[in-house]
């Protein structure tokens, strides 16, 4: 596809043409559409439709934004972004998009901590990087046109954003950077002259980041996947500067790593990284306890024999305590069409004090599968505990885009049909617990209702229900796994009705 693409159609992108609203007509969420993972709650079509590129997922200020690489949900645009105002429980078609049809190479959201127009997209097409503002509409091409094979940009707590380039026609890594939202980067450095495929985490705490990259100094046999996972650490000093420290090669084994990437926070780190070729896949992780100055031995994270994993996303959850999302596509490597038994996408999860993942748990009902259009799964985290996956999985003969939050959230059962006379909320049961607890209400009239839990300095944990309910009496199953011990309050609002209890975790 990319080959083929004219200079009329590049020059339409240039120029942002964006549609009027668009509509789309919703996926029924019924039978088959809506299915229950053994940890993970209700799967939700976001599009009934195969994207023919990357997704993107983002979350801001209680809102959830997916972008999709789609040229059937719509007659003329070929970048669509789906917005869930309810925790992915619904989703709509945004009202603009970016009219090109063709594959865009990378997708990549980035947020910063300046307002509500602090959502950018940025975007690789014809080795063109562009930014979106996916709020309000602001549109442009970012340094040269036609120069870079791939990059990856990062945005501080104060509105700097800072991109990593590839550059086309040479083993260089040139960083720039911006402090007028991504419309011009006059800043400049080089990183190195022996570097390619530049990953960075996102500025959480500190406004630092990693940066990971393959020294190409270290390639075997001509094959840059061969070559060592550099690493280093980058933090702002200054609203569009960087200091840069901590450079060393993290993960050195001599075998084709196709994949890496890294989480941070705090002084923890996770390199994840997959290692060999189909038939021998596997997912290997790397930690460092001193913000990368140093990185442990390799462990295992998904390695079973005959099952490549790889295709997958980590993300940092902020809650107490803090730690690492991690989810990943295991391929059976069966012939034939993909089942829920055969292919598999897979959820597990790590403390920061942790020196290894949890055993993991398949989320799925529509099984993944590996494509060339390479949309990998992405999980979009929604602070402080609680995350989402989205992944293109197969319902039948089609492949479809779905949506998955997590059990903390979505098993949420109604007892029955009975409407209650007032509105009330019950001890959760057992208390104290480990790890995992019920917690009943009723409600008599239809409401938006919203059941949150708070740790004892009253800040927030978790976000348990947020979303429209009709009358009724409400279960809850709330699994705590991810906190430490100690003493909670759960509260409820629905209407003018609100009331809150406390709890007690113990382990």
């Amino acid at each position: 596809m990319k080959k083929i693409l004219t200079l009329t159609v590049l020059i339409l992108l240039v120029s942002i043409s964006f549609s009027q609203e668009v509509k789309l007509e919703k996926a029924i969420l019924s039978g088959n559409n809506q299915q229950t993972g053994p940890t993970w709650g209700t799967e939700i079509v976001v599009s009934p439709y195969e994207p023919i590129g990357p997704i993107a997922a983002a979350q801001l200020g209680g809102d959830i934004y997916i972008a999709v690489n789609d040229t059937l949900a719509t007659t003329n645009l070929g970048l669509i972004i789906f917005k869930s105002s309810n925790n992915g429980a619904n989703w709509t078609l945004g009202p603009t998009g970016i009219t090109y049809r063709g594959k865009f190479d990378r997708l990549v959201f980035v947020t910063t901590g300046i307002g509500p127009d602090s959502l950018n997209l940025f975007m690789l097409a014809q080795n063109t990087i562009y930014r979106w503002n996916v709020v309000t509409n602001s549109f442009n091409q970012v340094l040269t046109a036609g120069l870079y094979r791939t990059f990856d940009v990062t945005g501080s707590s104060t509105g700097g954003l800072y991109i990593f380039l590839d550059v086309l026609t040479s083993n260089s890594i040139p960083r720039n950077a911006s402090t007028d939202g991504g419309f011009t980067w006059p800043i400049s450095a080089t990183v190195t002259s022996s570097g390619a495929i530049p990953r960075v985490t996102p500025m959480i705490g500190g406004d630092s980041t990693i940066l990971n990259y393959y020294n190409t100094a270290t390639i075997v046999g001509g094959d840059t996947s061969t070559a060592a996972i550099r690493s280093a650490r980058y933090r702002q000093t200054a609203n569009g500067t960087l200091s840069s420290g901590n450079f060393l090669d993290a993960a050195t084994e001599n075998v084709p790593k196709h994949e890496y990437k890294s989480a941070k926070i705090n002084n923890n780190i996770w390199l994840i990284y997959t290692t060999g070729t189909t038939g021998n896949i596997d997912i290997l992780g790397r930690k460092s306890d001193n913000s990368g100055v140093s990185y442990g031995s390799p462990v295992n994270i998904a390695a079973n024999p005959n099952v490549d994993e790889y295709w997958f996303d980590i993300k940092v959850y902020t809650g107490a305590p803090t730690g690492f999302d991690f989810i990943y596509y295991s391929d059976s490597l069966q012939s034939g069409v993909p089942t829920n038994s055969t292919d598999k996408l897979m959820y597990t999860y790590a403390t920061s004090s942790m020196t290894n993942f949890a055993a993991p748990v398949q989320i799925s009902q529509y099984p993944p599968g590996w494509s060339e259009a390479d949309y990998v799964p992405v999980i979009a985290s929604l602070p402080p505990l609680d995350l989402g996956a989205v992944w293109v999985g197969l319902d039948g003969t089609s492949k479809k885009v779905y949506w998955d939050r997590y059990d903390l959230i979505s098993k949420i059962k109604n007892q029955n049909n009975e409407i209650p006379a007032q509105y009330s909320l019950s001890q959760n049961y057992p208390n104290p617990f480990n790890p995992a607890t019920k917690i009943q209400f009723e409600i008599p009239n239809s409401s938006f209702v919203t059941l949150k839990v708070y740790d004892m300095l009253g800040r927030e944990v978790t976000d348990i229900v947020s979303q429209d309910l009709t009358a009724g009496k409400y279960i809850v199953d709330f699994d705590a796994s991810q906190l430490t011990s100690g003493v909670y309050f759960y509260k409820i609002t629905a209407g003018n009705f609100s009331e809150t209890k406390k709890m007690l975790l113990v382990k």
